[in-house]
C-alpha cells in the first residue's frame, strides 16, 4: 500500500512539474487575480506566486520523500501510528490540488472543475489534523484494532464538510486556494485538534516514561505544515520547510526507535 501511494505521489510531482513547465515555456501561463487585503509590505513578508509554487513543489517532494522513507524503514510494520501518518500525506497531496488553478486557469469564472478543487482542498485542510489527531489519541489498545476503520470515518467526515461548507469560487486566497466558509472556525478546529494531539502525545509519552523528543518533533511538524499550506512569503517558505522537514525527522526518528526497541 505504501508503495502505491509512492507512485501515485511521485507520478503527480512529475506531472504537476511538467504541466507547470509546459504553460511556462509556451507563454499561456496566467497567473489568477488573488485576493490582496491585509497583505504585508515588509520583504519577508510580502506576497510573491514563485514562493506559492515553491511551496506546493516542495510539499510534493516532502511527500515522496516521506513516502519512501516509511516504505523502507517501516515497510513490516502495520503500526496505527504509520497507518494515520500516511492519511496525513494523502490530506498532504489532495492539499497540493490547488496548484490547479493557475496551471489550468480556472479562476476568475464558476465552473464546476474549479469548485471540485475547492472541495479537494478544504477536504485535505480538515483532514491533515484529523489523521495528525489519530495518531496520537486512536493509537491505544482500544483502538488499535479498528485502525483501518477509524480511518475511513475521519475520511467520511472531512469529505461531509468538505461539501457541506461553502465555497467562493470568485476569489483566490494568496496560497491558490479557493476562499471557503467559516475560515476563522476551520483555523481554530486546526488548532485546537492540534493541540489536544500534542498533548494526548505528551501524556502517552510520560505514561511510558519516553523521551518527549517525539513530542517536540510532532508540534514542529504541525507548525510546519500550516506553514506550508499558507505559504506566500519568503518567510513562510523558510520556516516551513525547516519545521515540517525537521519535525518530521525527529517524530519519525523516535517512533522507528520504539518499534525497533519492541522487535
Amino acid at each position: 500500500m505504501t508503495l502505491i501511494f509512492f507512485i501515485i505521489s511521485l507520478s503527480c510531482l512529475a506531472l504537476g512539474t511538467f504541466f507547470t513547465l509546459y504553460q511556462f515555456f509556451s507563454h499561456n501561463f496566467v497567473l489568477p487575480e488573488i485576493y490582496t487585503k491585509n497583505l504585508s509590505d515588509n520583504f519577508l513578508l510580502r506576497y510573491n506566486p514563485i514562493y506559492v509554487f515553491s511551496g506546493i513543489f516542495i510539499l510534493m517532494i516532502y511527500i515522496c520523500v516521506t513516502t519512501f522513507i516509511i516504505y523502507h524503514s517501516f515497510e513490516k510494520t502495520q503500526a496505527p501510528d504509520i497507518v494515520f501518518f500516511l492519511l496525513f500525506l494523502v490530506a498532504c497531496l489532495c492539499d497540493t490540488s490547488r496548484l490547479m488553478v493557475p496551471m489550468f486557469q480556472v479562476s476568475g469564472s464558476f465552473s464546476l472543475f474549479m469548485l471540485r478543487i475547492g472541495n479537494i482542498t478544504l477536504f485535505a485542510r480538515l483532514l491533515a489534523p484529523l489523521a495528525l489527531m489519530g495518531n496520537t489519541v486512536m493509537i491505544t489498545d482500544d483502538f488499535r484494532q479498528s485502525t483501518d476503520r477509524n480511518c475511513i470515518i475521519l475520511i467520511i467526515v472531512s469529505m461531509f464538510f468538505a461539501e457541506l461548507i461553502p465555497l467562493n469560487t470568485a476569489i483566490v486566497l494568496p496560497n491558490f486556494c479557493i476562499s471557503y466558509g467559516y475560515e476563522k472556525a476551520i483555523r481554530w478546529f486546526c488548532f485546537l485538534t492540534c493541540l489536544v494531539s500534542t498533548i494526548a502525545l505528551f501524556q502517552t509519552n510520560k505514561k511510558n516514561e519516553y523521551k518527549q523528543i517525539m513530542t517536540l518533533g510532532f508540534i514542529l511538524l504541525c507548525i510546519g505544515y500550516s506553514l506550508i499550506f499558507y505559504c506566500f512569503n519568503i518567510a513562510n517558505l523558510a520556516a516551513g520547510i525547516i519545521f515540517l522537514g525537521g519535525g518530521t525527522y525527529l517524530y519519525l526518528n523516535e517512533v522507528h526507535k520504539h518499534y525497533l526497541w519492541i522487535d
